[in-house]
């Protein structure tokens, strides 16, 4: 977005004035009428936020912006929506939910014209403020970190080098040269050149001294008014509207030919901004000099092309690849020098250079003292920075907290010179998150302290809010693929910390999330600005929005007793809310019984989530009028008790997200087939209709996940209408045509499907039966399999998908070794083998198998006596499980060579010290954690 925007607004255009979408009787122009607005203040937010950090008179403006951009969008969605319920029909009539629309407006209209006000002012002010807003924040700190350097006579610390009066003489020789001073950022370059540049006779050999900083934003025109200042008849030009490198270089041919000059050009970044200005200095055979400082190593090979050999220490230097060496030549041009870090002892001088209001007795403060040092590693600049930040500090604890500050910064690679800023690390580190993903960072704080996310629920949620649009998707990508990818971006950024999947999928890489315990606190605070409120009155971290309506919420429920929150949930303003998170702690005990008295959803008009965790609704039931929010994307009642599941969900036409795993058996009307945009549906484990029916989904064809399909309970030929189906969970009961139909249903489903199936109590003792399992081995979409009943064999590798990645046999009974065929399914990550699944005596891991098994469980192996694994075979496992074998004697060698590498989880009467032998002894002896070797980490079950 233009600069313009802020200072330039087209008023005239109407960007700004009030809009009168009621007065539209087609609402088809009404939707394009407040797009186009939506579109118009988005790019105004966007642009906003780029300057926030730069000009900070805009922030109240850009939150009251966003307050009524957040209402805009439910203006729009309920245009959009009411135009698909009433089938396209374009004239508006007398509709409850439209007329309401309508009120919103009125007053959106008028929060635009205060906001227009506040615009008019803000571009006022931004002329006086052009240059700091224009600052680059890094330029900045460096200009503020000199001025303390120079101003107190630290430069005899910082230049602390043998070769300055070899510089100094090349400066005063008769010859027209480059002085080239190069190091890595902080190590004092500019210190360098300034007291050369100030020396007295220096300043008494040339005609004209100048110096210029170039710096990360490369400004032309002031570089070249800068130049123009200090040349003969030069400042006249300066104002000319057409200055050029080209007019700059030809008045200084004309004026400064015969002049010895000496021109100063610190810290220049690119080779291109080296040509660009090259060509104005010309070679007067004066003696006239250029120093420049860098720390790219482009420069000094560019500067280098007619001068001097490769000069020691640019190994430190911001290097590309592949870097010729330059020829030499006889008559150098060039003199380096490479700035190299402070030692240790110059290290504490400087540190010292300045006086600290802590206890100079206090033991403490000389291993922090230290500390800070080191993470300095001998750079001036990152002294001087944390030094005048620790002078103000008088406490161990604040040194250890800017102490702590310097690690976050160097963790996110970014330089320690920032500890300086007047905002905090963590500002610094949110205004460094693009635009798109700060509201999906944000909402990450609706989640209590410490709890584990899931992610898969925390991208259906950000696709229900609307941050996941499908125009951002790259090709083949999915709206689920483009949420996985933000939240990486996150986790890059470390602040978003995650647990990966033990079992990697195609579809998902993380398993859960939470926000960095260093962004926690940034992160509520923060989400206010942005809307999202958490209501919690056991935290201190409880927040309170004063001016705007919230735009998400979320209720932290506590002990039984405490219905504060609930109260304090009553008196909200709610009417444009979309996100209500109820949810009860992890850590309590039991969980959280709704309170008697409830509040009534029918006030919840705009919610597009709703998502309850871990409430207790068995005695008092569900919020009253759980068929207001219409508009309801999200419904979830996740790991809630619940009895019944009113048959008012089937008025939630637009619900896309359907979460019933409940703890314990629930009843569910038959109404889930209304739900006709219906994408994630996640059944219970156990559940019943009213009449035992079996649940009718056969008009859900927009589903893409599918969950605990039971096909007890469900129609297995329902799922042929599901044409979309990317992921399916499913139990087969003992049903053998249900199992055919499955295969079936999968080998018409697209490669990108998966599925999870557990199979119960299915004996395979007929050929007929046996070729069905068979055919399911085939399966390509087949990614988990549990299958629970005889078999006898398994077939040939070759015959059963390369893309299992878990597999759970009970009760096969096969009598070869079933190893010698599993160790060459190439995905396989989980392999279970339990209750007899083998009935043999020996097990071989054979050499180099099993490369991506990182658990195996041998459970209950009656006649197991000896396994062997061969050397590196299971290169990556980290969990074995052995419990109840009792004819095993000893575990593989090669296994009890990776400690601690591998967790063992042992269930056995006998295990001795000596490297996991069986004991001889009686019934109910066992092995404790800590009779064995410290280094080996183990769970222990014991079965006594």
């Amino acid at each position: 977005m233009a600069e313009e925007l802020i200072k330039d607004y087209d008023m005239s255009a109407g960007s700004l004035r009030e809009f009168r979408t009621y007065l539209v009787h087609d609402i088809k122009k009404r939707i394009q009428d407040v797009e186009k607005k939506l579109k118009f203040w988005h790019a105004v937010l966007k642009d906003l936020d780029q300057r926030k950090s730069k000009v900070s008179s805009v922030q109240s403006v850009e939150r009251d912006i966003r307050d009524f951009v957040s209402r805009l969008q439910n203006v729009f969605e309920t245009y959009v929506n009411e135009f698909q319920r009433r089938r396209g029909r374009s004239i508006i009539g007398k509709f409850k939910f439209i007329r309401m629309a309508d009120l919103d407006v009125k007053e959106i209209n008028m929060q635009i014209r205060m906001t227009s006000f506040d615009l008019n002012f803000v571009r006022e002010l931004s002329r006086t403020e052009d240059q700091s807003a224009n600052e680059n924040p890094e330029t900045e700190i460096r200009r503020k970190l000199r001025r303390s350097i120079f101003d107190s006579g630290e430069n005899d610390i910082v230049v602390k080098d043998p070769t300055l009066k070899t510089l100094e003489s090349a400066l005063l020789d008769r010859k027209d040269g480059v002085i080239l001073i190069c190091g890595r950022e902080g190590t004092g370059k500019t210190a360098l050149a300034h007291k050369l540049f100030s020396s007295p006779s220096v300043q008494s050999h040339f005609y004209i001294c100048s110096a210029v900083e170039i710096g990360p934003e490369f400004a032309v025109r002031n570089v070249l008014q800068s130049i123009l200042a200090q040349l003969p008849q030069g400042r006249e030009k300066i104002e000319q509207p057409d200055i050029t490198v080209e007019t700059v270089a030809e008045h200084f041919k004309e004026y400064g030919k015969d002049l010895r000059y000496l021109f100063v050009l610190d810290d220049i970044r690119s080779q291109d901004d080296w040509n660009h200005l090259r060509r104005i200095f010309p070679q007067n055979q004066k003696g006239s000099k250029l120093m420049l400082t860098t720390r790219s190593a482009d420069i000094v090979f560019s500067v280098n092309e007619d001068g001097l050999d490769e000069p020691d220490g640019l190994d430190e230097l911001d290097e590309p690849d592949g870097l010729d060496e330059p020829d030499e030549l006889d008559e150098p041009k060039v003199f380096f020098h490479v700035m190299r870090r402070l030692s240790p002892s110059y290290s504490v001088e400087l540190f010292h250079k300045t006086t600290f209001s802590r206890d100079p007795y206090a033991a403490e403060f000389d291993s922090l003292e230290d500390q800070v040092l080191k993470y300095c590693r001998g750079l001036p600049s990152a002294i001087v920075a944390v030094r005048e930040v620790l002078a103000k500090k008088s406490t161990s604890h604040e040194w250890q907290r800017v102490l702590g500050d310097i690690k976050i910064l160097i963790n996110r690679g970014l330089p320690v010179e920032q500890i300086v800023s007047q905002k905090s690390i963590s500002d610094l580190i949110f205004g460094d998150i693009p635009y798109h993903l700060k509201p999906c960072f944000l909402y990450l704080g609706l989640f209590p302290k410490g709890s584990k996310i899931e992610v898969e629920h925390l991208y259906l949620q950000w696709m229900a809010e609307g941050m996941i649009s499908r125009n951002d998707c790259q090709e083949n990508e999915t709206t689920m693929d483009l949420s996985e990818r933000y939240l990486s971006d996150l986790v890059q950024r470390k602040i978003v910390e995650v647990e990966e999947e033990e079992e990697e999928t195609p579809q998902r890489k993380y398993k859960s999330c939470q926000v960095h315990r260093h962004m926690k606190n940034h992160c509520l605070q923060k989400g206010e600005e942005y809307l999202f409120k958490v209501l919690d009155n056991r935290s201190s971290d409880s927040l309170s929005l004063t001016t705007s309506t919230a735009r998400g919420m979320a209720l932290h429920l506590g002990k039984e007793d405490d219905r504060s929150s609930v109260d304090q949930l009553e008196n909200e303003k709610v009417d444009h809310l979309r996100s209500l998170l109820l949810l009860s702690l992890q850590d309590l005990p039991v969980k959280f019984e709704w309170p008697q008295r409830m509040f009534n959803l029918k006030k919840y008009r705009m919610l597009r989530i709703l998502y309850f965790e871990r409430v207790d609704f068995q005695k008092r039931g569900l919020p009253r009028g759980m068929k207001w929010p219409i508009y309801l994307r999200y419904l979830s009642f996740k790991g809630c008790t619940l009895g019944v599941l009113p048959s008012s969900i089937g008025g939630l036409s637009f619900l896309e997200t359907l979460d019933l795993r409940v703890s314990s058996e629930i009843i569910i009307p038959n109404v889930l087939r209304k739900l006709g945009k219906l994408v994630y549906l996640y059944l219970p484990l156990e559940f019943k209709t009213p009449n035992n029916d079996k649940l009718d989904l056969k008009s859900l064809k927009e589903i893409e996940i599918l969950e605990n399909f039971h096909t007890g309970m469900c129609n297995v030929a329902d799922l042929f209408k599901m044409m979309k189906l990317r992921h399916l969970s499913t139990t087969v009961e003992g049903n053998l045509e249900d199992l055919k139909q499955i295969v079936s249903c999968m080998g018409m489903t697209s490669a990108n499907t998966s599925l999870s199936i557990k199979v119960q109590n299915l004996d395979c003792y007929t050929e007929e039966r046996h070729s069905v399992f068979r055919e399911l081995l085939r399966c390509q979409i087949l990614h988990t399999l549990h299958m629970d009943g005889h078999l006898g064999q398994i077939p040939p590798h070759y015959e059963i998908t390369t893309r299992l990645t878990e597999m759970v046999l009970i009760g096969s009974q096969l009598k070869e070794d079933p190893m010698t065929t599993l160790d060459k399914l190439p995905e396989l990550q989980v392999l279970v083998l339990q209750n007899d699944a083998f009935d043999g005596k020996k097990m071989v891991c054979a050499e180099s198998s099993f490369t991506k098994l990182k658990r195996l469980e041998l459970s209950t192996l009656r006649f197991l006596e000896t396994w062997e694994v061969e050397e590196g075979s299971l290169p990556v496992l980290s969990i074995v499980a052995v419990k109840n074998c009792r004819k095993l004697q000893i575990l593989p060698d090669e296994l009890r060579n990776r400690v601690p590498q591998i967790t063992f989880e042992i269930v056995s009467e006998l295990i001795s010290k000596d490297g996991l032998k069986l004991k001889k002894s009686g019934p109910g002896s066992f092995l404790t954690i800590s009779s064995f070797s410290q280094s080996i980490v183990f769970h222990l079950v014991l079965h006594i």
